[in-house]
């Protein structure tokens, strides 16, 4: 998978990719095995019921990821456009990710899946209407 957030110019965000600097990599590297983790272990609970989730060629749940690392200009895009609650956050310090709830759970319940059955780095949690964030602090 790729890693990149959007280039924001003159206050306009636009569709142009930026690449994490090198020392946003380890983090990054971090959030993707807990992801992964996550992923893991939908698929060894859910992976026979054909209602929990969005499925990949080969029939294995994917966990489908909303946002994650971002430059600290898009993190300030985001907040003056009411696109998010802080103009800075751990999203633009690589320790942040937004997950979509995967179809057939609640986000509460995904949330608490992550939380209590994962075995995962993150420490913090904002359940939406639409997913959970998930951080380490």
């Amino acid at each position: 998978g790729e890693s990149w957030s959007t280039e924001v110019i003159n206050g306009v965000g636009y569709g142009r990719k930026i690449a994490p600097t090198i020392e946003f990599i380890p983090l990054i590297l971090k959030g993707a095995k807990n992801v992964q983790k996550i992923r893991d272990r939908l698929n060894e609970k859910f992976g026979n019921n054909p209602k929990i989730g969005r499925r990949n060629k080969l029939g294995e749940i994917v966990v489908d990821v909303a946002s994650w690392w971002r430059t600290i200009i898009f993190q300030i895009y985001l907040y003056r456009t009411k696109q998010s609650t802080t103009s800075t956050g751990n999203h633009p310090r690589g320790i942040a990710i937004d997950l979509y709830t995967p179809r057939g759970i609640t986000p509460a319940q995904f949330r608490d899946f992550i939380r209590d059955g994962c075995d995962t780095d993150f420490t913090y949690f904002i359940t939406y209407g639409w997913g959970v964030h998930c951080d380490w602090r």
